[in-house]
């Protein structure tokens, strides 16, 4: 396991740091590192990470983690120079951390003043101290954040069911409820596809498939709007179609039984 240590200073060329912004500066910078860790694979909640080894010039810390998985140093190193560069995002586009812990970087920046950066102490395997050194300015952080808001958009479905419905608009549109997150999506529609919609809401808590162009937010991944160009309702099944599910497909949970294969699916099994 690793010892996984990420060295912050803020507020640098200045003596000491107002109270309130340090406060602020900690919480965020914490909610990075523990989206980093989990990225990462660690056991990464709340108050597993650990700052020691504070300095004066400014405000200065270690922030650690131990028993981190093999490996995750030099992971972590790839990710705060990339993050730190002139490509932020390619930090997801190559799949070492994902949208929402940029999100989470970009945020320290919100506690800066706009002339101020703070600096991230890069570690290498076993030294004593940082290797290198990052600055991050509240520039960097803004133009960050305004990537990360321009919503990523191609086609694709919602399965939800309906919240609410307002054909009077202009232009129309649906709110549905995300049927696997329970999150609320705002579909808009053209006109001529009131019959339609009309025809798939018509029943109470009925599963509606939506298709169009979906917007999709980065940094909460999730879907968080719809350009309607198909929808339909989910017919339900019969309580004799239902039964037959059951005993359909007899190799599944192999030699485990139902019961058996329930537990160990959901990690309680031996």
């Amino acid at each position: 396991m690793a010892r996984l240590r990420v060295r912050v200073r803020f507020n640098p060329g200045r003596i000491g740091s107002p109270l309130d912004k340090l406060g602020e500066f900690a919480t965020q910078v914490e909610k990075f590192l523990r989206a980093l860790g989990t990225d990462l694979g660690a056991d990464s909640k709340k108050g597993h990470w650990v700052a020691q080894n504070f300095g004066n010039e400014s405000v200065s810390f270690d922030n650690e983690l131990p028993g981190a998985p093999d490996g995750a140093i030099s992971l972590t190193r790839d990710v705060l120079r990339t993050l730190t560069g002139d490509h932020p995002l390619d930090a997801c586009n190559k799949g070492m951390i994902g949208y929402g812990t940029v999100a989470e970087f970009a945020r320290i920046g919100k506690v800066l003043d706009p002339d101020e950066k703070f600096i991230i102490g890069i570690y290498a395997d076993g030294e004593a101290s940082p290797a290198e050194w990052r600055d991050v300015t509240y520039e960097k952080t803004v133009e960050m954040r305004r990537l990360l808001d321009a919503p990523l958009v191609s086609y694709g479905s919602v399965q939800g069911t309906l919240h609410a419905w307002h054909p009077g608009a202009s232009p129309p549109f649906l709110i549905i409820r995300e049927l696997s997150s329970g999150a609320l999506v705002h579909c808009v529609y053209a006109p001529e596809l009131y019959d339609r919609v009309h025809a798939a809401t018509k029943a109470p808590n009925t599963i509606i498939h939506a298709y169009g162009d979906v917007r999709w937010d980065r940094a909460i991944g999730a879907v968080i709007e719809m350009d309607i160009q198909n929808i339909e309702a989910s017919e339900p099944l019969s309580p004799s179609e239902f039964e037959k599910i059951f005993g359909s497909i007899p190799q599944f949970t192999g030699d485990r039984n139902t019961a058996a294969y329930i537990e160990w699916r959901r990690g309680d099994a031996d």
